[in-house]
This record gives C-alpha cells, structure tokens and sequence, in this order.
C-alpha cells in the first residue's frame, strides 16, 4: 500500500466521522440517543460508501485512459526458418494421408 493510498483512507474515514458527528448532532435534538445513534451510523456509512464509489469509479476512469494510451510493448517469437517449415508441410501431409 503507497502512501496515497494511506491517506487517502485516512481522508475517508475522517470524512465519515465528520458525516457522523453531524448527523449525531442534528438527530440528537429530534430522537432519543438510541435512535439516533443508529441512525447516524447509517447515514455514515451511506455517506462514505458513496464517496469511495465516486473515488473508485475516477480512479478506474484515469487507469483506463492512461491504459488506452500507453503503448503495449510487442512481443516476437524466433523467426521460422526454412527447414522449419519443411518440416511442418512433411507432418501435415502425415495427418492427412492417416485421416484418408
């Protein structure tokens, strides 16, 4: 895990307890604690799985770009030589005399 991502979960988990405390605080004066201390923790986690959705779903988007644009390197096999395909036309015509 790179230090990005550390942060980033950090900045993820401090979003949500910042939607939490609020939540808390704006339930409290309407709810009993029981109530709304549910309450909070749901609208928390709503909350910060819509946020890691939209982080995920740009992240994929700027992985698939700079996919696309990258070239991909080639890959080649050993040149064939002559005798190479001497030999494969002698064990084609191998098969085909045993499948007559």
């Amino acid at each position: 895990m790179t230090s990005k991502d550390v942060v980033a979960l950090i900045l993820l988990t401090l979003i949500g307890i910042a939607v939490g405390a609020a939540a808390l605080w704006l339930i409290l004066k309407y709810l009993p604690l029981a109530i709304a201390i549910v309450l909070a923790v749901i609208i928390a986690l709503v909350v910060v799985s819509a946020v890691a959705m939209l982080v995920e779903f740009f992240a994929a988007a700027v992985s698939a770009l700079y996919y696309s644009m990258t070239k991909k390197p080639e890959v080649a096999g050993r040149p064939i030589k002559l005798d190479d395909v001497k030999e494969m036309e002698k064990e084609k015509g191998k098969f085909k005399q045993e499948e007559e």
